[in-house]
């Protein structure tokens, strides 16, 4: 019978190690820990566990710190965790008879199991991975790399035998929103350091180029991902697939790559890896970027039947961590395309999978906005818990930006029964129509803190409270964009100027304004609308009237783009996109007639990207008059023919 050996390297993971340790108690000879520098309990509990604990003068090697230990062990065979690391009980049982079944092979170096991360202990899948974390303890099996290690045998890769029926799989807690963003930070500066010192490995370049995109620097994300596909070495490892995730991904972000590049990516994916969820999603997100809907639904579903079915050990899987976005995706297309039902389905199981998604939560909410409120009640109580603190105060802070008073009612009641917790004063009053009391307590908070969040929602009452005088309670802190804005709110016979660097604060003050304008009435959005007219700007009307459309005001998203298109900001005229977004509201409208002629123009004009098709056909579907329906089949037979060519050269163009 085989001797097993289970190490672990630790540093302040009193919560993590005793669950670690206990997966493999019954199986291990000897349970090794090796300690960099806890301060915590770790070592204490490690002991009273039964473990041997040595201490490592942490070098930011964790190779190296990883090889100490195996120095250490005297086992057959190495079990190799990470603190926050267990196998799963139900799969322990197997790990003995695994190893002893293959300890005479000696071709048999190492084991590939089954990687299962998961957001903390109980929280939900996010991903799959092979990895090898069974080897035998051999003087030239060690570990390379400062980062993201693996095991090599004189240098190269162990001889593997796969898990294919999952026998051995073990659960990875680690990654939670929280300690995310740090670790990859240290992991950056590490990996930097061995690419300054020209140690690059089989996935230097790709976990560079995953770590650039998770901070958000999408232009270096692209830099290292094409390099890892120039080095070829990611094509023999788990992530093979993952360069071509993370250029569509980071040209997608950046909207300044051509189609033709990001099609040639595309298709080099798709030829590579055409059965991936993860390539098949990212297609998805790609179709959609480029106004390509029918088709980024299609891959959108193609994605979840893929990962339903995939079966390949030897890549990793990140899509489980990603199956609300390709649901808020569905649910936004279907939303586009006036399927409420599906829309409504696909933003519940969105909210299922992530019940905190505000982008979810309020597409669901301007759905059902005219539903009884019981009936919306009952829908939220199946999707969140009463018991739950966060749960409660997410639904408060959601519902008190919404039209749905009675809703919000019955949560702050919740709220205040249950943990004896009030809605802020300010709010309370501002929702509740109070706007002078609620004006008092924010002004009163600004001035004695500054805080920005209060200022603006001081304005906002301002603005619904109807009164210009109250301003001089914000004192002299007051942005001086912010005493324009209402200036030309209350006076606009006034002629008051605003500069092109107040348009940011009026930006701000439409995101919040148009929440809570169901607290005022129908003219006091008209008259922060016509301020909005007032900037000089030529794209102005343009950026208000897309965040009427994202609302879902169509009607005043309407307006702004038509006053786009009769003003006169330049001698160019405005562009031929604006005809097309004049028409998508008018197809959301129902006005099909006006949708048609809108259409028309942007097509004359030369508009003749994807999108526009798309809603001459959901138009053509769903008109009733036969004659207007006729308009957008022929529009759709006219130009059909040169779509193709056209809309490449459009895109290829932008």
């Amino acid at each position: 019978m085989a001797k097993i050996s289970a190490c672990v390297i630790v540093k302040n993971e009193a919560d993590n190690i005793s669950r670690c340790l206990q997966s493999v108690k019954d199986i291990a000879a000897e349970m090794i820990v090796v300690d960099t520098g806890s301060t915590d309990d770790t070592v204490k509990i490690a002991r009273q566990m039964g473990a041997k604990v040595f201490q490592y003068q942490w070098n930011n090697d964790f190779a190296a710190a990883r090889n100490y230990a195996l120095t250490q062990a005297k086992g057959d065979w190495i079990i190799f965790l990470d603190a926050d690391e267990y196998i799963l009980p139900g799969k322990i049982q197997n790990v003995r008879p695994f190893i002893d079944k293959i300890h005479g092979n000696r071709m048999i170096e190492s084991v590939v199991c089954r990687m299962e991360n998961t957001e903390g202990v109980d929280g939900p899948l996010k991903s799959t991975n092979p990895t090898v974390r069974i080897f035998r303890n051999s003087r030239v099996i060690r570990y390379q790399g400062k980062v993201h290690e693996q095991i090599y045998k004189h240098g190269k890769p162990t001889r593997s035998i796969g898990d294919a029926k999952q026998f051995i799989v073990i659960c990875h807690t680690g990654y939670t929103k929280e300690a995310i963003p740090e670790k990859i930070k240290r992991n950056t500066i590490m990996l930097e350091e061995d690419l300054n010192n020209g140690n690059v490995r089989n996935l230097t370049y790709y976990y560079l180029s995953d770590a650039y995109w998770r901070l958000g620097q999408y232009e270096k994300a692209i830099e290292f991902a094409q390099k890892a596909i120039d080095h070829g070495g990611v094509f023999h490892t788990l992530y093979a697939y993952k360069p071509y995730v993370t250029l569509i991904a980071s040209m997608v972000r950046l909207n300044t790559y051509s189609n033709e590049a990001m099609e040639a990516i595309r298709d080099q994916a798709i030829q590579k890896f055409p059965h991936h969820p993860e390539v098949l999603l990212h297609q998805a997100l790609y179709y959609r970027k480029t106004g390509r809907y029918r088709q980024a639904l299609e891959s959108f579903f193609q994605s979840i039947a893929a990962n339903e079915r995939y079966g390949d050990i030897n890549l990793n899987n990140d899509f489980y961590g990603l199956v609300s976005v390709v649901y808020l995706n569905i649910a936004k297309l279907y939303d586009m395309m006036n399927e409420n039902v599906p829309a409504f389905d696909y933003y519940v199981k969105t909210l299922q999978q992530d019940r905190y998604n505000q982008e979810a939560f309020n597409g669901l909410m301007l759905l059902i906005r005219t539903q009884n409120a019981a009936d919306v009640v009952c829908l939220m109580n199946r999707l969140y818990n009463m018991d739950d603190e966060a749960d409660v105060d997410f639904l408060v802070v959601e519902l008190s930006r919404l039209k749905m008073k009675k809703v919000l009612d019955y949560y702050c009641k919740i709220r205040f029964e249950r943990f004896g917790r009030r809605e802020p004063a300010g709010i309370l009053l501002l929702t509740n129509g109070r706007f002078e009391q609620a004006f008092q307590g924010f002004a009163a908070f600004f001035r004695e803190t500054g805080d920005q969040g209060a200022e603006l929602l001081a304005v906002v009452s301002l603005l619904l409270g109807g009164s210009p005088s109250w301003v001089d309670l914000l004192g002299p802190q007051l942005r001086p964009a912010f005493q324009r804005i209402i200036t030309a709110f209350f006076a606009p016979e006034e002629g008051c100027v605003l500069a092109a660097e107040d348009f940011s604060s009026y930006l701000e003050l439409t995101n919040d304004f148009i929440h809570l304008i169901h607290l005022g009435n129908e003219n006091q959005l008209i008259a922060f609308l016509h301020v909005g007219k007032r900037f000089l700007l030529a794209e102005a009307p343009v950026q208000i009237g897309d965040i009427l459309a994202r609302k879902k005001l169509f009607h005043h998203a309407l307006d702004m783009y038509l006053y786009k298109i009769d003003a006169v900001f330049s001698e160019a005229g405005p562009s031929e996109s604006i005809y097309c977004k004049a028409g998508f509201c008018c197809y959301k409208l129902k006005d099909f007639a006006a949708a048609a002629n809108f259409f028309s123009h942007a097509l004359e004009c030369g508009y003749v990207m994807y999108d526009i098709f798309e809603y001459l056909e959901w138009s053509y579907q769903q008109c009733n008059d036969g004659v207007i329906k006729g308009k957008f089949k022929a529009l759709k037979d006219f130009y059909g023919n040169e779509t193709e060519a056209m809309a490449e050269i459009k895109q290829h163009a932008g």
